[in-house]
């Protein structure tokens, strides 16, 4: 096999990122050439198998992936993976805010169909 052949026998660095990406039911042909895989060892160095499976499994189940070459381009701009022992924050839900503290389009569209579906202000409100 000459240096730049592609190969779909994945290494054993990347053992792990395929089988976790196959368990998935996603199944991409695998035939990379030597400078691919360099980068796929790179990225797993870099990220982690958890996070690259992760991207590839979401992009999978928005499209057909017919070949793991595609998953490059979504893994070559991913975050170093958080070092061990670290926790995310704790959620404390101020993502989320209540229709009822803004007075906005949204609020008053919600009053003009409780007056159109016959609520009164106090039964819309609770």
């Amino acid at each position: 096999m000459r240096e730049g052949a592609p190969t779909a026998t994945p290494p054993a660095f990347a053992r792990e990122l395929v089988d976790k990406i196959s368990a998935a039911h996603v199944y991409p042909a695998w035939d990379l050439h030597h400078g691919e895989w360099l980068q796929v060892d790179a990225m797993l160095r870099r990220s982690g198998a958890d996070m690259l499976a992760a991207v590839a499994i979401k992009a999978a189940s928005k499209r057909d992936i017919s070949h793991a070459r595609y998953f490059l381009r979504a893994w070559i701009n991913l975050p170093p993976a958080p070092a061990a022992g670290t926790v995310p924050p704790p959620r404390t839900g101020a993502d989320v805010i209540p229709l009822d503290a803004r007075r906005g389009k949204a609020a008053a569209a919600a009053d003009m169909f409780a007056t159109a579906a016959g609520l009164t202000p106090q039964e819309h409100h609770r």
